[in-house]
């Protein structure tokens, strides 16, 4: 099996781990159902989304992944992760996360980096950070509802 690409956002995204959050869960029961939807799409094994949950716990307890724009990504690097993966949570309402600008989340990506990846967890990070910048990928991105809109949006602006 083939390493997935690092660069793109649209690349590493599992489509059927796509997830509407309720407003008022905490980044816990975010992170969980984030964790828990990949383990739906087959991409991580259900006994494994305890573990998977508190290493990004871990991590938030570092600093908040709340980056703003109404957009967080917790992460972690995991040897339970075979792949870089990702999968998103969409609230329209915001959640709090605890974000850098002290704005509600709408947009939330759970990302999970195997040890040896660091370098393409790096890119990606940087990669999607450039697309956050543009005009009205965050506008768009919090009105996305189904998981192809996601898809189409991020092939759209990393295009670009």
């Amino acid at each position: 099996m083939t390493a997935v690409s690092a660069n793109r956002m649209s690349q590493v995204i599992v489509t059927k781990a796509f997830t509407h959050l309720s407003p008022d869960a905490d980044k816990r029961t975010v992170i969980s159902a984030l964790a828990e939807a990949l383990a739906r799409s087959k991409k991580i094994q259900a006994a494994q989304v305890p573990e998977i949950v508190e290493e990004a716990m871990r991590r938030e307890s570092v600093g908040s992944t709340g980056i703003g724009h109404g957009i967080a990504i917790p992460h972690c690097r995991t040897a339970l992760a075979p792949d870089l993966m990702c999968s998103y949570g969409q609230c329209g309402q915001g959640l709090d996360f605890d974000s850098l600008d002290g704005e509600p989340v709408h947009s939330v990506f759970l990302l999970l980096t195997p040890p040896d990846r660091k370098e393409d967890h790096l890119q990606l990070m940087k990669s999607f950070a450039g697309q956050i910048r543009k005009e009205h990928f965050c506008e768009f991105l919090h009105q996305v509802k189904t998981s192809q809109a996601l898809v189409d949006l991020l092939n759209e602006f990393e295009a670009k």
